[in-house]
């Protein structure tokens, strides 16, 4: 259990995602924090140790922030570890009368009355309450499949060895006892447990993973408690079209020997790339032998589904760029204040500079983005609203939100439009003028981007603050616009959200009625006023959130002279991952697909994807 705690700890200097790490690895480097892991022996020393972290990241990110809890005389500058480790609280001092008021306001605000074995919290996810069995799940689980899609594609030992260990963390403190209970019934079954021990990259660490959730899912199906839950991905798989069957995640069962579902040996043994004597013991154990029949269903999935299940499973959980982004993708104001008895009509179009769908999209709905909106509802209803309209790009960033490396679907020249037809939005928002250019560009998209110059002549823009715009603040533009669809799980374009809430995947033919029957509910501007105030002074944290405070969504300085734009225009031999574009409907369905073999080691995981 200590090891387990150790473990726990020890992710989120070794595996947490984006600039987090950083923050947390130094604090958990300084001598005294470590010699204090080292000493936590009970469960009062784990609590008072996290404690003394969760204050040292708070003052960290937030020097002036109160330390926890509100009622101790205790300064910021007692935790602040990485600018003043010699002035920091020793755990060692700490009084028996502070010990005591600690531990008070720690199990106040963590532990739930009646156990974590019952659900009974009326309110859902309140964050000023302890949480109850399933925040607890949703926490822990969210925490495990984050930190699965933003693995290095293969892991260095240290971060293997600790990944592995969150999954004895489960078994062995999980702090939900009856969830421990059902966990330890399975989790020591042989072929579970060799795989477990051959997590070697990015891409089997995201299958055990999703093995091991749809495992748990599958336990609480049978047993009852989840009747309405499906196993993930929730689609079907492989030339039979068939859905994910309860019974190949059932362990233990009576089948579950010829029933479970294997993770790697649906291919011959010579496409398997041993990383080390685990490995390699594992595969002589388990892999079929080349020379007796194949595996068959239902306990083996081929290929090409494992890597549909995960292009599925970094859709969910992974965004475009990382965690450590605005995840806000506005353009400037295109219209006049609404008053406050008007209403306001919100549209989001999400696209991409040479998607042909997207751009019959930009030409059926131009005509109906300007600032005062009108129509006439199917019963003769006259509405006016004040539009607000923004359009989003859709796409790939295999680097980071600060240093983007960034890959269009439709190729280098896609980029470029991306590029020009958001800093068309950035310069001439103005009654929505950059509608007029995005209209003219996509009268035909094989010819995108030699278009601009006509375009912009024709609508009056000024060519050379497009061109210079795309080249120095273009690459930012894009990765925000990139990372907010991605984290909105926008994956076919065209994609149109009306009032935030309602979404239309393609363009329906009856697009402009759906349009006026959303401005005839929507809000007034006085109410969104209300409603964006209690937001900002309620705000809290939602999965997919950023994990540090972003201020702006400009740009970093020097972004323009990333990896990204050293590759933006040319085709080069590189090959970082095979895109498929396939057409559904009046949209197209991007996926993301990565094979072992060409490129070495790292083609095994994928890095990024935008996948329905």
């Amino acid at each position: 259990q200590i090891a387990a705690f150790r473990t726990l700890v020890a992710s989120t200097g070794l595996l947490y995602p984006g600039d987090g790490r950083s923050v947390a690895d130094r604090i958990l480097n300084d001598d005294t924090v470590m010699r204090e892991l080292d000493g936590v022996k009970s469960k009062e020393a784990a609590q008072l140790f996290v404690w003394k972290i969760h204050n040292a990241v708070s003052a960290a990110l937030h020097p002036a922030q109160t330390p926890f809890p509100a009622s101790s005389t205790l300064h910021p500058s007692s935790f602040a570890i990485i600018t003043n480790p010699s002035g920091q609280f020793l755990l060692k001092s700490i009084s028996p009368s502070l010990k005591k008021e600690v531990l008070s306001a720690l199990n106040r605000r963590w532990v739930i009355t009646g156990g974590l074995e019952a659900t009974h919290k009326a309110v859902s996810d309140d964050p000023d309450l302890p949480p109850d069995r399933e925040m607890l799940g949703r926490a822990h689980w969210t925490y495990i499949h984050t930190l699965s899609v933003y693995l290095p594609h293969i892991p260095d030992e240290a971060q293997l060895a600790n990944y592995r260990g969150l999954f004895d963390v489960l078994y062995h403190i999980y702090a939900c006892p009856l969830c421990r209970h059902h966990f330890s019934l399975f989790y020591l079954d042989p072929i579970l447990q060799a795989e477990h021990a051959s997590i070697w990259s990015k891409q089997s660490a995201i299958l055990f993973a999703w093995k091991l959730h749809n495992i748990v899912t599958a336990d609480g199906i049978k047993r009852g408690d989840w009747p309405d839950r499906k196993l993930f991905p929730d689609e079907t798989l492989g030339d039979a079209n068939a859905h994910l069957n309860v019974s190949q995640f059932l362990i233990p069962s009576p089948t579950a020997e010829s029933t479970q579902i294997r993770l790697h040996f649906c291919t011959p043994p010579s496409k398997i790339v041993p990383s080390g004597a685990k490995e390699k013991a594992f595969i002589k154990e388990h892999a079929p032998d080349p020379k007796g029949p194949p595996l068959e269903p239902p306990h083996c999935i081929d290929e090409d589904d494992l890597y549909q299940v995960i292009s599925d499973y970094q859709d969910r959980w992974m965004i475009e760029g990382g965690i450590d982004q605005p995840l806000v993708d506005d353009s400037p104001l295109a219209c006049p204040p609404p008053s406050p008895t008007d209403r306001v009509l919100s549209l989001d179009v999400f696209i991409m500079g040479k998607c042909p769908w997207c751009g019959k999209a930009i030409a059926n709905i131009s005509d109906l983005i300007k600032c005062d909106y009108a129509c006439t509802t199917k019963d003769g209803q006259h509405i006016s609203a004040r539009l607000n309209f923004n359009i989003h790009m859709v796409g790939l960033n295999n680097g980071t939100w600060a240093q983007p490396w960034l890959r269009s679907i439709h190729g280098p020249a896609e980029l470029v439009a991306d590029r020009l037809e958001l800093c068309a939005r950035q310069h001439y928002a103005k009654d929505y003028k950059y509608v007029k250019f995005l209209h003219c560009m996509d009268e035909n998209v094989t010819t995108i981007p030699i278009r601009a110059p006509e375009c912009a002549y024709k609508h009056d823009m000024d060519l050379d603050l497009l061109i210079s715009c795309a080249n120095d603040e273009g690459a930012g533009m894009v990765a925000t616009s990139y990372g907010y669809s991605s984290w909105l799980g926008i994956d076919i374009t065209p994609t149109l959200i009306l009032n935030h809430k309602r979404k239309e995947l393609g363009l329906p033919h009856n697009f402009s009625d759906i349009m006026c029957e959303e401005a005839a509910k929507s809000p007034l501007a006085s109410t969104l006023a209300q409603t964006s105030a209690t937001a900002d002074a309620t705000a809290v944290s939602t999965a997919k959130s950023t994990a540090s405070d972003v201020k702006s969504t400009k740009a970093p300085t020097g972004l323009h002279a990333t990896k990204s734009e050293g590759m933006d225009l040319t085709i080069t031999g590189l090959v970082v991952g095979a895109i498929t574009v396939s057409t559904l409907g009046m949209g197209v369905l991007v996926m993301r697909w990565q094979r072992p073999g060409r490129g070495g080691r790292e083609q095994e995981s994928l890095i990024a994807n935008n996948n329905l």
